[in-house]
């Protein structure tokens, strides 16, 4: 009984602690959405929303911050909880694992992407690292982060980190050859409240059609735009109690992942932004649970009715059975 307290401490600290939403949305050729989700089906899932509108579940229990697709535009995400694996998704439904580890020093499935030059690329111990021919890891660049949560790889190698832990935000970009630039700072809006280092943060990147990169910061619950040498520009702003975590572009439309926390975590959501500026709301977990709900509601219910019905014939059965013996007897 001594340690029974320390026991239920450790068994429900997960609860209590802050929860951090997945910043990882992409979208293939065919307009297929991939997003990674930690808030359901145990330790997280990854989802696929066809362009059709229609939701399927790819992976469950798999705590995935990050999507990626290959130069085949195969999903390739890691699951960052415990043990550390990245693994490729084909169409067939086939996954091949890229690699695996228990020591998130070796590789940190938590903040991780796949490059489109089928790079293996990580963000640990204060450096970005990529995993070498020899499956072991060897620093991108010599700079230095105090505390990064994401990563994106750009088409022609350049890579995007941002560092949360100094100036208030700043963007980093490294090119092919390891030589790094600070391109953007103080990014993380400052409010009437002291900052919470967990939630005010900077997390999902990428490059929009336009050549510019875009990163979505949580403190002011926007997409902001980065141009380099002139001040960033708020490229989205959400309503309400939602904030975004992660964006993609495809074909001139923006594609915007949200969560909202009032009274707990909701979501995800999907934005769509299209060339001409037209915002529309592509997919909604809470209302897609509501409408599943409902569309089984009515087959209970009609399976309830079904179950009176032959719980009734069954007692009528038994009493026309017993009358039916009592006539017998009495003739007897």
């Amino acid at each position: 009984m001594k340690y029974a307290g320390i026991f239920l401490f450790l068994l429900f600290l997960p609860k209590f602690l802050p929860a951090h939403p997945s910043w990882g949305i992409v979208v293939d050729p065919q307009k297929n959405i991939y997003f990674a989700d930690i808030t359901h089906h145990g330790m997280g899932a990854v989802w696929k929303l066809t362009k059709d509108g229609k939701l399927k579940l790819l992976l469950k229990d798999f705590h995935a911050h990050n999507v990626s697709l290959d130069q085949d535009a195969n999903l390739v995400t890691a699951h960052g909880e415990n043990n550390h694996t990245m693994i490729k998704l084909y169409p067939s439904g086939a996954i091949d694992t890229l690699h695996h580890v228990y020591n998130y020093k070796d590789f940190f499935g938590g903040n991780c992407t796949y490059s489109p030059r089928g790079e293996i690329l990580f963000y640990a111990e204060h450096y970005i690292w990529k995993i070498n021919e020899k499956k072991v890891r060897e620093k991108v660049s010599d700079h230095r982060f105090e505390w990064s949560q994401t990563i994106y790889a750009a088409p022609d190698g350049t890579i995007y980190a941002p560092d949360i832990g100094l100036d208030n935000g700043l963007l980093v970009k490294i090119d092919t050859l390891g030589n790094s630039e600070i391109i953007a700072r103080d990014l993380i809006s400052k409010l009437d409240r002291p900052r919470n280092k967990h939630n005010d943060i900077l997390l999902g990147i990428t490059e929009g059609c336009d050549g510019h990169i875009y990163i979505a910061e949580l403190a002011g619950k926007r997409i902001i735009k980065i141009v380099e040498n002139k001040n960033p520009e708020t490229f989205y702003q959400s309503k309400g109690d939602w904030f975004p975590t992660a964006i993609d572009f495809f074909a001139g439309d923006a594609y915007i992942l949200e969560y909202k926390s009032k009274n707990g975590s909701g979501g995800p959501r999907i934005i769509k932004i299209d060339e001409s500026g037209n915002y529309s709301e592509l997919f909604d977990y809470d209302k897609y649970q509501r409408n599943r709900h409902t569309t089984i509601k009515h087959p209970e219910n009609g399976n309830k009715r079904n179950w009176l019905i032959y719980v009734l014939i069954g007692f009528l059965g038994l009493v026309a059975a017993w009358v039916a013996i009592k006539k017998m007897t009495v003739y007897n």
